[in-house]
């Protein structure tokens, strides 16, 4: 009997399961690959109607670069809370995570919570804040605002969350609406890397 070769890729690991099967059967030319499912894609999902986690908004706290200096990042947290709940009339805090000026996370709300970080764009989506940006515009330079350790923690950020979700858009609140937030160009600052 002679055995027909197939490329590696068909035979692959399956190489002798085929070889018994084409031994009982005189050939393995019908023979298909074996389907293997693919391994399920991880997803979050927001709120109780579970909406899929698919994109990260980036924003900024609009805060001086000495903004509560010495000051740790739970305090930071803690006063934009006070923020969100006094002056906006949220709940809790709007942002999932926030990374301070030496690059340390600090998390917000649940990322399995409906954040609230733009009007009417929030299911679905993880708010990221970098404190700093006061005085930003929408098209300045990264660096002009933001710190390298920021730059880092961001990008170590979005690549954790990737991981945990099947994320398809990042963009800043700028993206969304007229305003300055989040003080660059996300597209071109993710470019960069």
């Amino acid at each position: 009997m002679k055995i027909t070769r197939l490329p590696g890729s068909v035979l692959g690991e399956n190489q002798h399961a085929l070889k018994a099967v084409a031994a009982e059967r005189g050939s393995i030319r019908n023979l298909k690959s074996p389907t293997v499912a693919a391994a399920p894609v991880p997803m979050i999902f927001q709120g109780s109607a579970r909406y899929p986690v698919d994109e990260i908004v980036i924003h900024c706290a609009a805060t001086h670069p000495d903004w509560m200096r010495g000051q740790p990042l739970t305090a930071k947290r803690k006063e934009i809370d006070r923020w969100h709940r006094e002056e906006r009339g949220w709940r809790k805090i709007g942002y999932h995570h926030l990374i301070d000026r030496d690059g340390a996370i600090l998390p917000g709300r649940a990322e399995t919570e409906i954040g609230a970080g733009v009007e009417g764009h929030n299911r679905g989506v993880i708010h990221i804040c970098l404190i700093g940006g006061a005085g930003s515009s929408a098209t300045d330079p990264f660096e002009r605002n933001f710190t390298t350790a920021q730059d880092r923690a961001l990008r170590g950020l979005i690549d954790a969350i990737r991981a945990e979700t099947a994320i398809t858009r990042i963009t800043g609140h700028n993206d969304h609406a007229a305003k300055a937030c989040p003080g660059f160009v996300v597209r071109s600052w993710i470019n960069r890397a």
